[in-house]
């Protein structure tokens, strides 16, 4: 099938908006190259221009512990492992070193592995899904899947014919996209089999949720299909050259950022911008979405790190009444608002763990009723539901 382009006319920032902004963390002494948080915890890691990374906690907007120190020249790359304990760093020399998130997510260490790095830049790195190996994009033209724990190269070098930028694995990691100079090209994380190569140009690229392609090139920005090819959206997303992309977890949106110094907002169903652009004073490099969907993170050539609340999409304001939507709560079954289960529980006669739910007005309250212990006030649940 021929891929179809659409052209979307770029605009300039009408007006400086930060009423998003909610945090500004100062302390890099050089520019923030990226950023990522940890999950399952209120920390976001920084990588700079300094050499160093820093670890914040979000709750108290100041730094965790002393600087990560590590590195001989910038590091350019960090990413979080989905289970939360392990941060990898890339540097402008081609150095890779892992962190351990200690237990009680107050303290990091380095881990005693050695990673020979590549000889070029470390342009890109992403944690596989299972958290137990890794991917780098390097200046050398390769890709690699490292073994965390050992250190060892577990597939590649994959030699990519032209500078490779950045890595993205698929949600059940059995690809791995590479965004070259030249091309886009897909992996079968297994093999290193080439299932896909995309004429264009990416120094960005992520998978949605859903299995699509995001990428970034100048001030380009395609989605793509990961198994033909084709063009589902192609538009004109900056004034300046494109830096960095984000993929909100919900798979409802994606971040942009640039030389023009804005992050900006798309929605990966109607691909329409979402709110402004949020500005700074220098170009943003580093980008990162929340685990909740509801911060992002953003790096700036002005040495410091902003967290900004995401904007709802227009169809993400519409009454909730019928939409699927993702709500948390602390609930235990003898709380007053159990009269608003549809039906009376008896959680001492359950034999499995059961989902109660029921809209009331605008809100919707979750119960999660565990048959082990009815009495015990729970963590807090996630569930996507549909309003009745």
């Amino acid at each position: 099938m021929a891929a179809t382009t659409h052209k979307v006319a770029s605009q300039a920032p009408t007006h400086k908006d930060t009423s998003h902004l909610k945090l500004t963390l100062k302390g890099h002494k050089e520019a923030v190259y990226d950023v990522a948080f940890i999950r399952g915890t209120r920390l976001l890691v920084t990588g700079s221009d300094d050499k160093s990374l820093w670890v914040w906690d979000l709750n108290t907007g100041k730094r965790v512990g002393e600087p990560l120190l590590g590195h001989d020249a910038t590091a350019w790359r960090v990413a979080a492992s989905p289970d939360g304990r392990w941060i990898v760093s890339g540097a402008e020399n081609g150095s890779i070193l892992v962190w351990e998130v200690a237990t009680d997510k107050t303290e990091l260490k380095r881990v005693p592995v050695s990673f020979e790095g590549r000889k070029g830049g470390i342009q890109g790195v992403v944690f596989a899904p299972d958290s137990e190996t890794f991917a780098s994009a390097s200046g050398d033209e390769t890709v690699c899947v490292w073994k965390r724990e050992t250190g060892k190269i577990v597939l590649g070098p994959l030699k990519m014919g032209s500078w490779a930028h950045s890595v993205s694995y698929s949600p059940d990691g059995k690809k791995l996209a590479a965004g070259t100079e030249e091309h886009i090209i897909v992996l079968k994380t297994e093999t290193g089999e080439e299932l896909l190569k995309i004429e264009q140009r990416a120094w960005r690229v992520a998978f949605t949720p859903d299995g699509r392609l995001v990428s970034g090139n100048y001030k380009d920005i395609r989605i793509s299909d990961a198994t033909t090819g084709d063009i589902i959206k192609q538009f004109d997303a900056h004034t300046e050259p494109f830096v960095s992309l984000s993929i909100a977890p919900n798979g409802t949106k994606f971040a942009t950022t640039s030389y023009d110094n804005t992050t900006r907002f798309f929605d990966l169903t109607t691909f329409e911008p979402i709110g402004e652009p949020l500005e700074h004073p220098r170009a943003v490099f580093g980008l990162a979405f929340s685990e909740d969907n509801q911060l992002i993170a953003t790096g700036c050539d002005d040495k410091l790190v902003r967290t900004w609340t995401v904007p709802l999409s227009e169809s993400e304001k519409e009454p909730q009444q019928g939409r699927k939507f993702t709500c948390h709560a602390m609930l235990c079954i003898n709380s007053p608002y159990r009269k608003f289960l549809k039906k009376p529980s008896k959680a001492h006669s359950l034999a499995q763990d059961a989902l109660q739910y029921r809209l009331v007005g605008s809100s919707m309250i979750l119960i999660h009723i565990p048959h082990l212990d009815a009495r015990t006030t729970l963590l807090p649940q996630r569930a996507t539901l549909k309003a009745p």
